[in-house]
């Protein structure tokens, strides 16, 4: 299995993931802390 990363933080996601989807991506998050830090300043963690 592997392992998933935070999209904002970098930390490793334990669990069930928060997740939201941008431009067509779906991008992963270990809170829902991380999730609201990149929906506002997506652009900024979009690889």
């Amino acid at each position: 299995m592997t392992k998933m990363k935070c999209n904002v933080c970098g930390d490793e996601i334990r669990g069930k993931p928060y997740s939201f989807n941008y431009k067509g991506n779906t991008y992963y998050f270990c809170s829902p802390m991380c999730m609201a830090e990149f929906k506002k300043r997506s652009e900024k963690y979009v690889k």
